[in-house]
């Protein structure tokens, strides 16, 4: 029982140092940053990918929308020869 309280002790404390030194303010000791806060100059951040995106969907013309397509029934009483399917087809 020891070793499991000593072991969950240790993983919980670098579990929050981890938590830590991700959140340091110096970009030297960071190990993640998340690239919508704007890591460097050049980088390329989740705004630039909203702006492109933005501009594609401003570019392509909206289309109107399909027809969908219309159901074609039997030509005999499916009920006459009982299959256990579903009578309508696409």
């Amino acid at each position: 029982m020891f070793w499991i309280q000593l072991s969950t002790f240790i993983l919980f404390n670098l579990l929050i140092l981890a938590l830590l030194l991700t959140q340091i303010p110096f970009g030297g000791l960071r190990f993640a940053a998340g690239q919508h806060a704007g890591t460097g100059d050049g980088e390329y951040t989740v705004w630039h990918l909203i702006a492109d995106i933005e501009a594609e969907n401003r570019a392509i013309p909206p289309q109107p929308p399909a027809e969908p397509p219309q159901p074609q029934f039997p030509d005999f009483d499916p009920d006459d020869q009982p299959t256990g399917r579903h009578h309508l087809r696409l």
